[in-house]
């Protein structure tokens, strides 16, 4: 069963893929942000975790006044969450801008998974403004759901996972992760750092501000108060992205498919309630090697050959499936003692 994580290093030369573009924002002039509100911004590549960071995304008035907001992302959504830790001041403007990277080489800045740059034209700032102060939530901005580990991620666990496969039934489980239970998934995946995660130096020489992964947990449940944890900072997550999803979902009542385009010719980012709202734009050959090469191992779940080529596994999890996990280690990854 250990053999279900083998997997090669082949490094990829970074920075060859189309360069990252800004598609949706939920903020404009015309849309303003609830002042306990949260901007959320979608982008067409799967990002580099270690570039999500306040340092990235400048928040500010237009006297200079920079805040200091969280900032967390999606990577099955591609969407970044940028949260002003106080509420913003009323019928006020405010600027955004991302920080462009001067060359694929450069550390600082926003960049692809392939280490791609930002693209120019994402990276102007733009202005918005802000609602009265009893303008209340966020309109036409529905609450994430509440994920329930029980109901929403230990039936996918459990089929596609555990069981008879890697991570269960086994004295010895791939990478020494159990899915099987609960008290297997809080004892050897909560905040405990993957394996994979610490490798060795890459072949190909890279900066600091573009290695992937090192210390990486397997799922990252935060520490913030209330619970906020991290699925940018989740080996799991990584994993499970590199097999491909089913085009279309198999959950009752979800979006009928999962795959989303984007119109090359379009240059200024769409405006909606939700940057979730977006239909999921399917990562490129290219960006799944390039995330193969840096997430060690094979796919999860694990192909039921293992001759077969990478992302080929019999059963993948869904979007609607991924999007459940990613929320529950947004949501700080609780886990109860039990499930009935």
């Amino acid at each position: 069963m250990a053999g279900c994580d083998q997997g090669h290093q082949d490094d990829q030369p970074h920075g060859a893929g189309a360069r990252v573009r800004l598609i949706a924002k939920n903020v404009s002039p015309t849309q303003p942000l609830a002042p306990d509100g949260h901007i959320e911004l979608a982008f067409d590549r799967l990002l580099l975790p270690s570039n999500i960071t306040r340092q990235t995304f400048l928040v500010g008035d237009l006297r200079g006044n920079f805040l200091t907001p969280t900032v967390a992302y999606d990577p099955v959504a591609r969407v970044v969450t940028i949260t002003p830790m106080t509420p913003l001041d009323p019928l006020q403007t405010y600027r955004l801008a991302i920080v462009l990277p001067k060359d694929a080489t450069d550390p600082s800045g926003l960049h692809a998974v392939d280490g791609a740059p930002l693209d120019p034209s994402s990276a102007k700032p733009f202005d918005f403004t802000v609602g009265a102060a009893d303008a209340g939530a966020e309109a036409g901005v529905a609450a994430a759901p509440t994920i329930d580990f029980c109901r929403d991620i230990q039936p996918a666990f459990a089929t596609k996972c555990s069981g008879g496969t890697c991570h269960g039934g086994s004295a010895l489980p791939a990478a020494g992760l159990l899915l099987d239970t609960p008290q297997d998934v809080t004892s050897t995946a909560i905040g405990r750092v993957a394996q994979g995660a610490n490798t060795g130096p890459r072949l190909i020489p890279e900066s600091p501000g573009k290695i992937f992964g090192i210390n990486m947990p397997i799922v990252d449940p935060g520490t913030a108060q209330p619970p906020a944890g991290n699925p940018a900072n989740s080996w799991l997550m990584y994993k499970l992205l590199l097999a491909v999803p089913p085009a279309c979902s198999s959950t009752p009542g979800a979006a009928p498919c999962d795959g989303g385009a984007v119109d090359d010719a379009g240059t200024a980012p769409t405006n909606v309630s939700s940057a979730h709202d977006l239909a999921l734009i399917p990562m490129t050959d290219g960006e799944r090697v390039a995330l193969a090469n840096l997430v060690l191992g094979r796919e999860m779940p694990f192909p039921a050959s293992p001759a077969a080529p990478l992302a080929s596994a019999s059963a993948p999890m869904t979007v609607d499936e991924l999007e459940r996990v990613s929320l529950w280690i947004a949501q700080g990854a609780k886990v109860p003692a039990t499930c009935p």
